[in-house]
């Protein structure tokens, strides 16, 4: 009998709550892909995000993916941290040569990145954070004679220069 009513409580209260998710008008919000309130998002600051996505429409991969809810569209917001640590496993995916300097130095602080021949700073992050998948051309690796001779850079050991397609 206990074990029914609780059947009961639990079909009605997700029921209740997939009525309610269709009804409202907010988009899917999702941070570093776990999906989170509008409210976790507006906790985000400005200065701790890297990446934002917006998708809309009814693709059937969100709606698969997010549920009927994707149908106002995904907020996709990364951290900083979140996308260079996905931009890392990209390029260390594609190169082996990256993936061993990136070993060998245990991060990429050492690293000077350049993308599409422009240098990312700390005001302009967004230009590596964009580099995904879809995006990804090639990356070369730039020894630190190179980055001096070429870029003028004295503090970085090696320089990572990646060519993606702009969107």
């Amino acid at each position: 009998m206990k074990a029914r009513i609780l059947l009961i409580s639990a079909l009605f209260f997700s029921f209740g709550a997939t009525a309610q998710s269709v009804e409202n008008d907010d988009p899917v919000y999702v941070l570093d892909s776990v999906v989170v309130t509008q409210s976790i998002i507006g906790q985000v600051t400005p200065d701790k995000i890297g990446l934002i996505t917006i998708a809309t429409g009814k693709g059937t991969k969100t709606l698969l993916k997010y549920g009927s809810q994707a149908a106002n569209g995904v907020v996709y917001v990364e951290t900083k941290p979140f996308a260079r640590k996905r931009v890392n496993t990209l390029l260390s995916l594609m190169s082996p040569a990256y993936d061993s300097l990136l070993h060998k130095y245990g991060n990429d602080s050492s690293f000077y990145f350049i993308v599409n021949n422009k240098p990312i700073t700390t005001n302009n992050e967004m230009g590596l954070m964009t580099v995904d998948t879809k995006t990804f051309i090639s990356v070369k690796i730039l020894s630190e004679q190179e980055l001096q001779d070429k870029y003028q850079v004295m503090d970085r050991k090696v320089g990572i220069l990646i060519s993606s397609r702009e969107e």
